[in-house]
């Protein structure tokens, strides 16, 4: 019997694994802003703090015992922890974090000790009977789901929360989730299925402006901790995580590629004009300000442009309605130099390389105009 292991994060499962590297490396960074007035980064931080089983700590000569999901610190580490300054805000975050039913603490003040206990660690996380020491720096917890937008609502996100949030919300080949086949795309529990997202929404989510979201997600993907893709018009955008498999997984990070995800999310991508040989250009041409060069035996491309502009639109009017055509090809060719300011050239349109053609020859003069001069009678 042959067993196969497939790579998957599941939008339905009620757990995300959360590495304590991955959140030791947030806490560590000094590029990411971790002031805020969200919970979310605050309670993670704590949370991969917390004992996988029994053990027992020697804090100024006197030992404390610590249960599964439970640990004692001094007050300085958890103000290192928590990338804060002071004490009292460390006490503030410990209040709101047990009014949200998070976790309970207990502060010893001549000690100047805090012991925290998650009271979520019983469902989410098996404990472990025996007593052993608990390395911080390895292994992973399981974070609920249900926790994030509480933690996430409770104020004006940092750039960690805006960070645990999307990585959170992570899927990956999960049927229910189009596009997730492809990379670790970011998905908020919709009903659509479609993992798309825009700067509004997560305005609303992170309760700050459309212009700090950009900032952010533009900060991050120049970190290379995560892709944006944008599409046209109002279909949005999808994000997708780097690093995310090699973290959760121990294999390879896909490579995505923009026009994969619009084929599985079914959107068109505008096609980029295609390079035409020679005096060859579009149907679609912008004006262009420069005159035609004088005694030219050849045109140029920017020429072209500003000729067949002005003779497309007299063409149409004329009844000639292949010249307002997106996929006409035209070539302009000169039949002879100047004479006395006089240019002929063969103009050539073609629907397409294999439809019908049509040959028009053209006669422009060139006029010499005189600058206005204003006179002052005196």
């Amino acid at each position: 019997m042959t067993y196969s292991l497939e790579v998957k994060q599941l939008v339905r499962f009620p757990y995300c694994r959360i590495y304590r590297s991955f959140a030791n490396s947030i806490v560590r960074d000094p590029q990411i802003r971790k002031h805020g007035g969200a919970l979310l980064f605050y309670f993670v931080a704590l949370f991969t703090l917390a004992n996988y089983r029994r053990s027992y700590r020697t804090l100024d000569g006197e030992r404390y015992s610590i249960k599964a999901g439970e640990w004692i610190a001094r007050r300085s580490e958890l103000c290192e922890r928590l990338c804060l300054r002071r004490y009292g805000q460390v006490a503030a975050v410990l209040h709101h974090l047990e009014e949200l039913h998070c976790l309970s603490y207990t502060e010893y003040p001549r000690q100047k000790l805090v012991r925290f206990r998650i009271l979520c660690w019983q469902q989410s996380n098996t404990t472990l009977d025996y007593s052993a020491p608990c390395q911080k720096d390895l292994g992973f917890i399981f974070f609920p789901v249900s926790l994030i937008e509480p933690l996430i609502g409770a104020g004006r996100c940092s750039e960690a929360d805006m960070l645990l949030d999307l990585w959170m919300n992570a899927v990956f080949n999960d049927t229910d989730v189009v596009g997730s086949e492809v990379c670790p795309l970011v998905y908020f529990r919709n009903e659509d299925r479609l993992p798309l997202l825009n700067y509004a929404m997560l305005a609303r989510r992170w309760r700050v402006s459309k212009a700090t979201v950009y900032r952010t997600i533009k900060k991050l993907e120049q970190r290379d901790m995560l892709l944006s893709f944008s599409f046209p018009g109002t279909a949005g955008s999808v994000i997708c995580l780097r690093s995310y498999l090699s973290t959760m997984f121990c294999v390879a990070d896909p490579h995505p590629d923009k026009a994969e995800l619009a084929l599985h999310l079914r959107i068109d991508l505008p096609q980029p004009p295609e390079e035409l040989p020679g005096n060859v250009v579009t149907g679609t041409l912008a004006s262009v300000s420069e005159s035609v060069a004088e005694g030219c035996k050849s045109v140029s491309n920017p020429n072209i442009r500003r000729i067949l502009d002005n003779v497309r639109k007299g063409m149409y009017a004329s009844g000639f309605s292949c010249s307002a055509c997106p996929h006409a090809l035209y070539r302009l060719s000169c039949l002879s130099g100047c004479e006395d300011g006089t240019y002929r050239y063969d103009l050539a349109i073609s629907c397409g390389d294999a439809g019908p053609r049509y040959l028009f020859n053209l006669t422009l003069r060139r006029e010499i105009r005189q600058p206005d001069i204003e006179v002052e009678v005196i």
